[in-house]
Formats: structure tokens, C-alpha cells, sequence
């Protein structure tokens, strides 16, 4: 999915002499907590015919995210719309009667339709295990690293477009089509993804959603910690165990391995702070992206 090109598509349908919030936006596309991401893919809009300056705060402050803000007033008021210290009568001005498929809805319902494929439960032969990351530029590049033990067998990138901004709790589906493309013709026991399993508010994260389209064992690594609470490096959602903190990393299980065999196997990795499958692939990554963009 292209949510650069949802959300264009309803900021084009905000009335001339009427603004929106990037708040409203987000809950058009399907969930508040996409406000900010709505912000910066306005702030990237390529697009002549898409008012983004239409586009405020929620205490109907301008702002100034695709447009200097001296510009954006005079735009507004070109529009017949009375700004009185830089700021809009919401109450009188605000549109939010969008035509929308909620397409983060969506996502979230095909996730909880994935989920009930997921399995916690060790079922592999470990041969090889592969790390996958992804680095950011004007494109995004995908490495993947396999190792047999500790030699590496097999490199490769991939280089896409990029179609998703990161919105916390949907990283799968920003990452998910490079990811694809990476895992195409591979066969490795386990995949180590950069990105939390069963460590997310549904349950489901990256390396679990990956885990389960590819019928793979994955394993979740994740530099923040994006939910949860810490016991004795334990870490539980409510009362159920879902990784373990190793030194500076926050392993989970993403599908066909328990949190015990995917921390042990993590701590088979440990060089370094980051397990050598994702240290190499980020390295991988960050070298393809310098190569094509400097």
C-alpha cells in the first residue's frame, strides 16, 4: 500500500475557504497515532494540485511543515479564511467529512487475521540463519546477510521505493515489501529482522508478520523498547511474557521459535551489541545507500 498517495489523495479533497488538521487526516487514514507521519509525507508532497497548507495543528495554529509559515497565512487568507494571531477558528473552518477506505484499519484487521497463523512453538533444523535490514535514503535498500555457523554464505541488496512512513505499531508494512523481495529464493532455517515479533501492542510485529507470510522461524531484534515492562531483563505485556533484554538489545519471538530458543540463539550471535546476522546486514545496508545516494 502507498500511504504516501492515500494521504495526498485526501488532503486533495479539503474545500477551498475550509482547513483540516494533520490529526483529522490520520483518523481518515484510519488512526490517530499517524498524525506526525501525515505531517512530514505532507511536508514531501511532490504534487502541484495537493494543498497542503490546508493543513494545520489541532489548536489551529498554521504551522509551517510544507510551506514557510508567512506563506502559508497568506495562502489561507487568498482562500477567504480569517487568521487572527496566526491562528484558525477550528469551529468555523474545520473540514473532516473525508471520503476513506481507513486504510490503517485495514492493515490492522489483516494483521489479526494473519495472527491466528502464529506459533510460538520451536519448529526448524538449524542450519543457516540469515540476518535482513533495511536503511533509508531517497530509496530504500534491503540487505541480506546468511550465515552457516559463524561464516557468512550470502550476500545480496535490493532497492525500492519508498511507500510508508514509519508509524509506530505498523513498521511491518513499511518494511514488509523490501523485505519480500529480499527473502525471494531463499531458504534460510531462521531469519533475524531487524524489528520486534511478538514485543507489540498486537502481538505482532515485524518479524512475526514476516515470519508468518514466509511459513519461517524468525526472530525479532529491536534497539527501543517499543512496549512493555521489564522484569529480571524479562519483558511482559500485562502477564505474558514476550522477550528478553540481552545487554542493549530487546529480543522476541516473531514465529515458529519460543522466547527461550530465540535468546539463546541471539546470544550465539553477540560479538558485538548487535547479533552478527543484523550488524552485518545494517553494515550491508547503510553501504549499498552510501553507494547510490552519498
Amino acid at each position: 500500500m502507498n500511504l504516501y498517495e492515500e494521504t495526498y489523495r485526501l488532503t486533495k479533497q479539503i474545500p477551498k475557504g475550509m482547513v483540516s488538521t494533520y490529526g483529522e487526516i490520520a483518523k481518515a487514514l484510519g488512526d490517530i497515532i499517524a498524525s506526525r507521519a501525515v505531517g512530514r509525507m505532507l511536508n514531501e508532497n511532490p504534487y502541484e494540485d495537493v494543498p497542503c497548507y490546508r493543513v494545520i495543528y489541532s489548536d489551529g495554529g498554521v504551522g509551517g511543515y510544507a510551506h514557510g509559515i508567512e506563506k502559508k497565512v497568506e495562502m489561507l487568507k487568498r482562500d477567504g479564511i480569517e487568521i487572527i494571531n496566526k491562528k484558525i477558528d477550528l469551529k468555523k473552518y474545520l473540514f473532516k467529512d473525508f471520503k476513506t477506505s481507513y486504510p490503517l484499519k485495514k492493515l490492522r484487521e489483516e494483521q489479526e487475521k494473519l495472527k491466528e497463523k502464529l506459533t510460538l512453538e520451536d519448529n526448524f533444523d538449524l542450519k543457516t540463519i540469515a540476518g535482513m535490514d533495511v536503511s533509508y535514503g531517497k530509496y530504500a535498500y534491503g540487505a541480506y546477510i546468511e550465515f552457516d555457523g559463524s561464516r557468512i554464505i550470502k550476500k545480496k541488496v535490493v532497492k525500492a521505493e519508498i511507500e510508508f512512513p514509519y508509524i509506530p505499531t505498523y513498521f511491518a508494512f513499511r518494511e514488509l515489501p523490501i523485505l519480500q523481495k529480499l527473502i525471494k529464493g531463499e531458504k534460510p532455517s531462521i531469519a533475524m529482522i531487524d524489528g520486534n515479533g511478538l514485543l507489540h501492542p498486537r502481538f505482532f510485529g515485524l518479524a512475526s508478520h514476516f515470519g508468518v507470510l514466509n511459513e519461517l522461524p524468525t526472530i525479532g531484534i529491536a534497539k527501543k523498547l517499543l512496549i512493555g515492562n521489564i522484569k529480571q531483563n524479562d519483558i511482559f505485556i500485562g502477564n505474558k511474557k514476550v522477550g528478553r533484554k540481552i545487554n542493549k538489545i530487546y529480543v522476541s519471538p516473531g514465529n515458529k521459535i519460543s522466547v527461550a530458543t530465540a535468546c539463546k540463539i541471539t546470544k550465539n550471535y553477540m560479538k558485538y551489541t548487535i547479533p552478527e546476522p543484523i550488524r552485518q546486514a545494517h553494515i550491508l545496508a547503510n553501504e549499498e545507500r552510501r553507494k547510490n545516494e552519498g
